[in-house]
């Protein structure tokens, strides 16, 4: 199938994809607006997670620290919060080898979740340039020097 200008039109399928697609990006946008609702309620279980934590050794508290870091991991980067998928993908390696080394710093895990905080109290939305460098640089290396 043709157009008039002798270039390929959209057949049906591709039409509908397309029709298909903007359904979709429209309905993310239209949750966006939940979506900080949403992380709050993560962030108050990922407290709840974090008070069990007493030391390195008590694994099932930072298994749920590690879940629900990931799921907050998880859903960041649909809404245009890149940043908290950088910074729960940090905390889920975190406490990995937190697991790994019966060795943990609540300070660490407590720095991830002030960065998170700000994020989403900041509504900082997209890659967040330098000051997401800078942010993602110093949670790594205190996490780094906790495990030195």
């Amino acid at each position: 199938m043709t157009s008039d200008s002798g270039k390929p039109s959209p057949s049906r399928p591709d039409q509908e994809f397309g029709a298909a697609v903007a359904s979709a990006q429209a309905a993310v946008a239209g949750l966006s607006d939940k979506y900080i609702g949403w992380v709050n309620d993560d962030l108050k279980r990922l407290d709840a997670a974090i008070a069990g934590v007493t030391d390195g050794s008590n694994g099932a508290a930072l298994r749920e620290v590690y879940g629900v870091a990931h799921d907050i991991k998880g859903q960041g980067s649909t809404f245009g919060y890149h940043l908290i998928t950088d910074i729960g993908l940090l905390l889920c390696r975190y406490t990995e080898r937190a697991i790994e080394r019966q060795k943990v710093d609540r300070a660490v895990i407590d720095a991830h979740v002030e960065a998170l905080r700000t994020v989403v109290d900041n509504r900082i939305q997209g890659p967040a340039g330098e000051l997401g460098r800078e942010i993602l640089d110093a949670l790594k290396a205190v996490a780094e020097k906790s495990f030195a």
